[in-house]
């Protein structure tokens, strides 16, 4: 893993030193014009990637809370503003809703969001060039290299999607379709569909893929799948480290501790070498987190090669 580590950092140097081109700065405000960080609430999630934002960003920063609520403090708005600062960072689904509303009149005020589920539900990029992000998500196409990094046998991938989901749906078609896997999907509307969806797809595929869907994504459900999976002996895996720890068999998703280094790579980008918001757009994260549920994986049968075990972050049950 420290090898990881070390490619990881390397990759973010290259980031920050070859990807300027000439240009405008964008909102620049001056080397030591301060960089704003919002957050959504006190979630503990939130502090490492803004302590390594704020270490790696190389400016004055000043951290505002939301605290859940738009409504908690109404002044909020005016105190971020102020000082006009030389950029926004934004953690969490809220914080990055209210920067994009808080800054509707001053556009050229550049914002970077992370740590956004599913991001694409909530409209972020739509009518405006002044923001980019980090997705809260792996891409389609590592998770499905990773599920058959622990399962070869894998070919035909099981997957439910709803409305606010069907972006993400055709990405991973896409990839899919480019590693010779099958996708064999069923769309939903509603919550109570779910467990009907899966027991009309589970018989034909080979493994199952969990979305980061709030349709999809409840507790009644999440528990009727991980017995599900178990009966049927099938690969369940998600994109939150929680899954596995609920007793899915699989999870791959971002490393949070590299967020914040990789946001301030991509504000600095902005700041002082001239790359728009618009031309980042939306990034995979850098670093990946892989866990994985021993005592599920024997109960469905799944052998895991020591190759396989040796790449996963975390292991349960061994």
């Amino acid at each position: 893993m420290h090898g990881k580590s070390i490619l990881i950092k390397l990759i973010l140097f290259l980031l920050t030193t070859f990807s300027a081109w000439p240009g405008p700065v964008f909102a620049a405000g001056g080397p030591g014009a301060t960089v704003a960080i919002l957050l959504s609430d006190s979630e503990e999630a939130y502090a490492q990637p803004a302590a390594a934002f704020r270490e790696e960003i190389g400016r004055p920063v000043q951290v505002f809370n939301l605290h859940g609520d738009i409504s908690h403090d109404p002044g909020l708005k005016e105190k971020l503003l102020a000082d006009r600062p030389a950029l926004i960072f934004a953690l969490g689904a809220k914080a990055a809703y209210v920067a994009k509303l808080w800054t509707e009149e001053q556009r050229d005020i550049p914002i970077l969001f992370a740590m956004v589920l599913n991001w694409q539900r909530y409209q972020l990029l739509e009518g405006r060039d002044n923001i980019a992000g980090i997705a809260a998500e792996m891409a389609p196409g590592t998770q499905f290299v990773n599920m058959t990094m622990f399962s070869p046998s894998v070919r035909r991938i099981g997957l439910i999607y709803s409305p606010h989901s069907v972006q993400i749906y055709e990405q991973a078609e896409q990839a899919a379709a480019l590693l010779g896997l099958t996708l064999v999907a069923e769309p939903i509307e509603r919550s109570k569909e779910f467990q009907r969806a899966f027991k009309k797809i589970s018989p034909v595929v080979d493994a199952f893929w969990v979305l980061n869907d709030p349709v999809l994504y409840t507790l009644e459900n999440l528990d009727w799948l991980g017995e599900r999976c178990i009966n049927q002996k099938l690969l369940c895996m998600g994109q939150m480290e929680n899954i596995a720890k609920m007793g899915l068999t699989l999870s791959v998703n971002p490393d949070t501790n590299q967020i914040g280094a990789q946001a301030a790579a991509m504000a600095r980008n902005i700041l002082e070498h001239g790359q728009h918001p618009r031309d980042l757009g939306v990034m995979d994260p850098l670093g990946t987190q892989i866990s994985v549920n021993l005592t599920t994986a024997e109960r469905i049968g799944l052998a895991i090669s020591p190759l396989a075990l040796d790449m996963a972050t975390f292991v349960i049950g061994r």
